[in-house]
């Protein structure tokens, strides 16, 4: 069976993360992603580059996509662009907003001469309010939207950033979305439409519970190292840490068996989730010092044997050999043109009739540009004159 987005055609003016993860999504699942970069290229192809020239930052979010390099601030590259937008079936663009507007390739515009485009933005703050035009990266969203300073602790805490990029990354997953649903909804209508996702309202949806609790009570829920004694991480003998979640009543007595503690199941103070937190600050010390007698091989085996949902806190390293990461595809190998055979993060959808198939690694800068515009039908000569006026292709080292 084809790939769900075989046949789609996508066009890819996006740069640094959040847009340009969506459009990985979507060449995961078939669809034929042409990235229009300026003639120096996304900046993401310098971010995280290695002595020997290796981005991962470039290659996981860039891979499954053909390169081609306009210069949009020349009238002929614009219109270059928007014969490509007319047979495109999806425009994806994470400028400022008012941007393509600017260079005349805004949605009204494109729209005009391709009803059924699904014209997508990834936006920092919206495309409303008094801070739209301002400038955002992933880091800005997290601070703005709280998720910093809960992530820190809560007001009056120092504000902390756990993960530089999740704004971005869960902000290209629901580009991606919205551009499927907006497909979808094409498919019954025939019409295209306008789809927008923000880092900010990714942040504050990615925090709704947190956030409705605030809405509600008008201030946050305290956030400390655990979020309760039976819902948290402890160290083990060995020095490294378990983290368990028994955020159901029925873990606690499995929780109690698993440690030896056997004579807490029933305590007053520690037999239902309301005592037991309430009551936190003793439990957890006793939880502390019970594993911290023994190493995480022997609590893990015991804490699986009860059924508890628990796992040893790994790092980076130990992932990459992991098995359970590896049987899924998540972990995956591919050929690199350059780096030869590698490991790499594969696809985290599945689909069983129509499965992704990891997209073809990172493309060097403008390779693909003269067979783009080829299928455009331009010639030889109208290629190269445009090559020469430096309106196509790389710019000059």
């Amino acid at each position: 069976m084809n790939p769900p987005l075989q046949g789609i055609r996508v066009l890819d003016f996006t740069r640094y993360q959040q847009g340009p993860f969506a459009t990985v999504i979507l060449a995961d699942f078939g669809a034929d992603v042409i990235k229009v970069e300026e003639p120096h290229g996304d900046y993401g192809r310098r971010m995280w580059r290695e002595p020997d020239g290796f981005s991962a930052f470039w290659e996981a979010l860039d891979r499954g996509k053909r390169s081609v390099c306009i210069d949009l601030r020349e009238a002929e590259g614009v219109d270059l662009a928007l014969r490509l937008a007319d047979h495109a079936d999806v425009l994806v663009e994470n400028f400022r907003p008012g941007t393509m507007e600017k260079w005349g390739l805004g949605p009204d515009v494109v729209l005009a001469r391709n009803p059924r485009l699904v014209y997508a933005r990834a936006t920092g703050w919206g495309s409303k309010g008094p801070m739209a035009g301002l400038p955002s990266f992933d880091q800005i969203a997290q601070a703005y939207s709280g998720f910093a300073q809960h992530s820190g602790g809560g007001p009056g805490h120092r504000p902390e950033v756990p993960y530089p990029g999740i704004a971005d990354q869960t902000g290209g997953m629901n580009l991606a979305l919205g551009i499927m649903t907006a497909l979808f909804a094409r498919e019954r209508t025939g019409q295209g439409q306008v789809v927008e996702v923000s880092l900010l309202g990714t942040q504050l949806a990615l925090q709704a519970p947190e956030l409705l609790h605030v809405l509600h009570f008008g201030q946050e829920r305290p956030r400390e190292f655990r979020a309760s004694p039976t819902v948290g991480h402890y160290q083990c003998s060995d020095g490294r840490w378990v983290m368990i979640v028994g955020i159901d009543q029925k873990f606690w007595p499995r929780i109690a068996r698993a440690l030896h503690l056997e004579a807490l199941i029933d305590d007053p103070r520690f037999a239902r989730g309301g005592n037991r937190y309430r009551h936190r600050h003793e439990l957890e010390p006793i939880m502390e010092q019970a594993f911290a007698a023994q190493p995480s091989a022997y609590w893990l085996e015991r804490l699986r044997a009860e059924d508890v949902p628990a796992s040893l806190v790994q790092e980076y390293a130990e992932l990459a050999e992991s098995e359970q990461a590896w049987a899924n595809g998540y972990l995956t190998e591919t050929e690199h043109p350059r780096f030869g055979r590698q490991r790499v993060v594969g696809p985290h959808i599945q689909l069983s009739a129509t499965p992704p198939v990891l997209s073809f690694p990172a493309r060097e800068l403008g390779v693909d540009t003269d067979e783009v515009l080829r299928e455009l039908g331009l010639g030889g000569e109208e290629i190269a004159r445009l090559r020469a006026s430096r309106v196509v292709g790389p710019a000059e080292r």
